[in-house]
């Protein structure tokens, strides 16, 4: 659940929750927290209850109000085209958005409606909920088809539901919302965009307005700002000014082509990868692309990936799935030998490339293409060993991120299941009948699940291995003394998972690793190790990655560094320029010296005058410009200009050697 605030107090029964707040002195909550379940503050409890105030400046606030901000965005929407039809407007992690059955809107008309949302704000209209039966639901709604579908959905025949009304404006909706349109005065339209309704094609289109909302004009006004910074950084663009990389939508729409320029940042990234995992034990292994489909049911990712997988069959007849995981490799390498217990851990990596299929609409540059590489490791464990080993990789993790990215903010999330969806899990079944324990996945709530004994039905889920693996995860986290967030219902389908939030530059959180607990891949494939009684035992599997995919991890130190990239990173560390060409053959020697010491140098011996070269070269961000002419030549040195554009003059092999120790010390500023 998001924080709230830490000051609580008992709210009198039969009282709204906001004259218990106003008789504790405590002003501007916009919801409270009552035995865990959020609420509006003209609620009216009907016994006494401890509360928690929930103010705009704490997460749950500012959903709350951002949430809000939507209902006022489809009220001056339907004020301004009465024939507009509201779909569904949720909170997102930056604003909100708005899905509405209309004709498309442009830049003008979206400053209009942003207009009319700062009017109605102005006016501190008063927002009031009201319950209704499914009846009066669907009789207020009957214009609305979009409506009407989630009233069906979610409203029983014999039940009721809320709605919000602000003056003539009613939306269905659970809550809550702030008090009155006078807390959303900081709000801003941002763009438009289109989707099908519940994203499916053969649906009719939606307008999709998308918009974000602060508690103040302060900080809206950082957002803003930083949202420009995040636009100028985009990854597409500077990829392009660096020649890092290419996308062909006629050719492999979704997958990128990496230039040599690119490939050398990928390559730096994996060499400190492979370096991260030999110091902590990990092993090196490749695995093929593509295995038979039986494989990819076996694992269980067939049930989760089959629509975002590439599946074909060859003419013999068999199927195939190109690889959405790298996991079931590591188990087959795992499997082609028994070991002791003496052997494990067995930790396995791998710079493994991964294929899904992501529709047109959904696929964004590195972020979220079609191919990308994940820096997996899977590690095969006794039981003794998993907090040991969630321990090293959060050093792993904490490594990583303080070398390449400084100190950066990091947050963790205990993702557990949702113990009431069992059918989105891998978990255990033990049959009431007989006492047999199954194995396996349901493909829906509906879905009945067979005892393989006794062929009964009356099946019950065990989660006692799924309670096993999150306490492991708990623990390690508590031994690290590191603080986190738990999650129900955003555990991976074989397991519990932690997952590690970093903040970049901008302040804009990343999910990136992740560690994750698996008791139940192992089983399905059989593994096992011999214990110290010369028996079967059951392996444990650790899955984690710490990039998480390459490509969005590159994408982040783009925008991050804006391109300009610690030297030991930058396709281009140093470009080599003569003043003019008679200066050509020491500028040869120059870059001839640097680059048999292993330093990424360009000569550029081109006719083009040499402040002309330079201008040329600054999109591409080296980290070195090396000008030399006559007075260099004579006296063995050279002309350096870092990214500050600060010039100075170094003797060349001292230059060498002191741009040698940046690179190898991973220096995330320039030393020279």
């Amino acid at each position: 659940m998001p924080k709230a605030e830490e000051n609580k107090l008992v709210a009198k029964a039969n009282r709204t929750f906001e004259e218990s707040l106003k008789e504790a002195g405590i002003k501007g909550a916009v919801a409270v927290i009552a035995d865990g379940v959020e609420m509006d503050i003209r609620d009216i409890p009907t016994a006494d209850v401890t509360i928690q105030p929930v103010f705009t400046q704490t997460p749950l606030g500012l959903e709350v109000l951002r949430h809000s901000a939507a209902h006022l965005l489809a009220q001056a929407v339907t004020q301004l085209y009465p024939d507009a039809k509201p779909n569904a407007g949720p909170p997102t992690e930056d604003g909100f958005y708005y899905d509405i059955d209309m004709k498309p809107v442009n830049q003008e008309e979206l400053e209009q409606i942003e207009k009319l949302m700062k009017e109605i704000a102005s006016k501190n209209v008063r927002i009031e909920k009201h319950r209704l039966s499914k009846k009066e639901l669907l009789d207020r709604f009957s214009h609305n088809p979009y409506k009407i579908d989630k009233i069906v959905e979610n409203v029983e025949d014999s039940g009721s539901s809320t709605v919000y009304s602000q003056g003539d404006f009613v939306d269905f909706c659970r809550g809550p919302h702030v008090p009155s349109t006078g807390f959303l005065r900081s709000i801003k339209l941002l763009s438009v965009a289109s989707t099908h309704y519940k994203a499916d094609e053969s649906r009719p289109m939606l307008v999709r307005i998308y918009g974000t909302a602060f508690p103040d004009d302060k900080a809206l006004k950082e957002y803003l700002h930083n949202r420009e910074e995040a636009i100028k950084r985009d990854h597409r663009r500077i990829g392009q000014e660096m020649d890092l990389l290419v996308f062909n939508s006629e050719w492999a729409p979704g997958f990128p082509f990496y230039t040599p320029n690119g490939f050398v940042l990928k390559n730096e990234l994996t060499n400190f990868m492979r370096g991260l995992n030999i110091k902590h034990g990990w092993q090196e292994v490749a695995t093929p692309h593509i295995f038979k489909d039986l494989i990819w049911k076996q694992s269980g990712h067939y049930a989760k990936y089959k629509p975002n997988m590439f599946l074909f069959t060859l003419p013999d007849g068999d199927n195939y799935g190109v690889k959405p995981m790298n996991c079931p490799g590591h188990v087959a390498i795992f499997a082609r030998e028994p070991k002791s217990y003496k052997e494990l851990p067995v930790k396995y990596s791998e710079a493994g490339t991964v294929y899904r299929y992501e529709k047109s609409g959904e696929m964004g540059g590195l972020t979220r293409p079609r191919m990308f590489t994940v820096d997996d490791g899977h590690a095969f464990l006794r039981l003794d060993q998993i907090i040991s080993e969630i321990k090293d990789i959060i050093t792993m993790i904490k490594e990583t991120y303080s070398t390449i990215l400084g100190e950066p903010s990091l947050t963790f999330d205990l993702s557990v299941i949702d113990k009431d969806a069992p059918e989105n899990y891998l978990i255990t079944y033990r049959c009431k009948d007989c006492g047999t324990e199954v194995e396996g996945r349901k493909t829906s709530m509906t879905d009945e699940m067979v005892c393989p004994n006794c062929s009964s039905q009356n099946l019950e889920p065990d989660f006692t291995t799924w309670d096993q693996a999150t306490d492991q995860l708990r623990m390690a986290l508590n031994e690290e003394e590191i603080s986190y967030t738990e999650n129900p219902g955003e555990a991976a389908f074989y397991g519990p998972k932690i997952d590690v939030h970093v903040k970049d530059a901008l302040g804009r959180s990343w999910q990136l690793s992740t560690i994750q607990v698996d008791f139940f891949m192992p089983t399905n494939f059989g593994l096992y190790y011999i214990n110290s009684e010369s028996k079967h035992d059951r392996v444990i599997m650790l899955h984690r990655a710490i990039f998480g995919s390459y490509e969005r991890f590159m994408a982040i130190l783009i925008e991050n560094y804006a391109g300009k990239f610690p030297t030991w990173m930058a396709p281009m560390q140093v470009y080599v320029v003569p003043v003019s060409e008679k200066f050509n053959d020491y500028a040869r020697k120059v870059h001839e010296e640097l680059f048999s010491n292993n330093v990424r140098s360009i000569l550029d011996d081109s006719q083009e005058t040499m402040n002309k070269k330079i201008k040329t070269v600054r999109p591409k961000r080296p980290s070195y410009i090396v000008v030399v002419g006559e007075k260099e030549e004579e006296a063995g040195t050279v002309s350096i200009r870092n990214r500050e554009n600060k010039q100075h003059v170094m003797k060349l092999d001292e230059f060498i050697a002191s741009l040698k120790e940046e690179i190898m010390n991973h220096s995330l500023e320039q030393t020279l």
